[in-house]
């Protein structure tokens, strides 16, 4: 091993046991949000290992595809704590549950497939199928970042304190740095592999300096609203607004309500509106609009007048404007679909 080869060792092996520290250093630390830095501590670790994995490939003449493919499948994990952080970060009354393990099937099924591989299927299977799963695996990455990204912009719009939109950025861009580099390691003429260990190294060093620096992790603490400046007894007078509009003038019937147009009627901006909602029933905008058309259509399944209507029509009369959205919004309230429902006496 050359001289240079060393020093891209211990620079990539350094961003290894860096990334591993600060891993054991946020589960044991009990201030901002505990939850948050407990997902932030095993995201550093699948990062940890799955750049572990490339800095032990670019080094060894051979290595089992054993060893290649169930690494591989640890790419499928990090969109999915990337996604769970930040709703951990946004949403006040986010809790990790047993529905959350389905983000991480495709991690255990690619899992599963490494270990069935044995080192004639280089030979034996075809070339196809592994780029398949290279493709599948890094997709499946894309998708994730791209869509917790936009879900954290929108959340920044809504009023989302500005420290953790900037830490929720910063790790978004970390991460799709390592991936952009991780793609074009697939085309070694263009990039080479070790290129991906050294820049993980790097954006471990520069994120955690500046998440130290600028104190982010103290304020991820579901201070969501924290900067708004509205009193409690605002807020309360401004919630029972919000609760005449939506429940005596039945504006939860309105397939068009929106943030924006509630906050116009109110003479109040979307954010402060936003706040109220999420302090005051712990659901945001959406959920909030959408425990009140449930209950207003299990009330219609049940009355006789409406045994005609089918589920479609109750679902547009209680201001749903798809099929679709109106069993799943029913579904996670109740636990049963709205047919069910309407059969159970």
């Amino acid at each position: 091993m050359s001289a240079g080869d060393i020093i891209l060792v211990v620079i990539s092996g350094l961003g290894v046991i860096h990334g591993l520290f600060l891993a054991i250093f946020l589960w044991t630390y009990t201030k901002g949000n505990v939850l948050s830095n407990k997902l932030l501590g095993v995201l550093l670790i699948i990062l940890s290992f799955r750049i572990g994995k490339s800095v032990f490939l670019e080094f060894t003449d051979h290595t089992d595809i054993k060893i290649i493919f169930t690494g591989l499948s640890a790419i499928m994990a990090i969109g999915p704590l990337y996604y769970l952080l930040a709703k951990s970060c946004i949403q006040q009354s986010f809790r990790l549950n047993k529905k959350h393990l389905i983000h991480f099937i495709p991690t255990l099924v690619g899992f599963i497939f490494g270990l069935q591989l044995i080192e004639s299927d280089w030979q034996t299977l075809p070339i196809v199928l592994f780029v398949s799963i290279f493709l599948g695996y890094y997709l499946h990455l894309i998708i994730y970042l791209i869509i917790t990204y936009l879900q954290v912009r929108k959340a920044k719009s809504e009023g989302l304190n500005e420290s953790v939109f900037k830490f929720l950025q910063l790790l978004f861009f970390g991460l799709l740095g390592i991936w952009i580099v991780y793609v074009l390691n697939l085309f070694d003429e263009v990039v080479p592999y070790i290129v991906g260990p050294i820049l993980y190294s790097l954006v471990a060093y520069i994120i955690s300096f500046i998440v130290f620096k600028k104190g982010y992790i103290e304020k991820i603490d579901h201070s969501k609203y924290r900067t708004t400046p509205i009193s409690d007894e605002q807020s309360e007078l401004l919630f029972n607004k919000i609760l005449k509009s939506i429940e005596e003038d039945e504006l939860y019937k309105d397939a068009e309500i929106s943030l924006k147009s509630l906050s116009q009627s109110l003479n109040v901006t979307p954010q402060i509106i936003s706040m109220v909602i999420n302090q005051k029933s712990a659901k945001n905008f959406n959920g909030f609009i959408n425990s009140y058309r449930i209950e207003e259509a299990k009330r219609l399944l049940k009355l006789e007048q409406y045994e005609n209507y089918t589920v479609s029509a109750i679902a547009y009369e209680v201001g749903f404007n798809s099929i679709s959205s109106f069993n799943t919004a029913f579904k996670k309230l109740t636990n049963i679909t709205p047919l069910t429902y309407r059969k159970n006496d």
